[in-house]
């Protein structure tokens, strides 16, 4: 019978330590991410307030970026049949 509660004891405490290390993991990803969820938003609220040039001088910048061969990663944001680039960042030359 004891044998039995302490195996259940040990189960118990192993699914703490689990539940505990996912916490862990997910309180560091939450922390490694929020700057750049910070950055988003403060890009989407500029980028709604861009001028047409601007949008224009943007989307020429990209182009002359890709014809130079730089490595750029552009993300796009897509709601209710509408795309937008939310953030450009050059990752060096090829």
């Amino acid at each position: 019978m004891v044998n039995v509660i302490l195996m259940a004891f040990s189960q118990d405490i192993n699914s703490l330590k689990h539940i505990a290390l996912m916490e862990a993991k997910m309180k560091k990803l939450s922390d490694l991410l929020s700057k750049t969820i910070e950055q988003t938003k403060e890009n989407v609220v500029k980028k709604l307030a861009l001028t047409y040039e601007e949008m224009e001088q943007e989307c020429k910048e990209i182009m002359d970026g890709f014809a130079e061969g730089k490595d750029l990663v552009v993300s796009v944001m897509s709601a209710m049949g509408e795309e937008q680039i939310c953030a450009l960042k050059d990752i060096g030359p090829k």
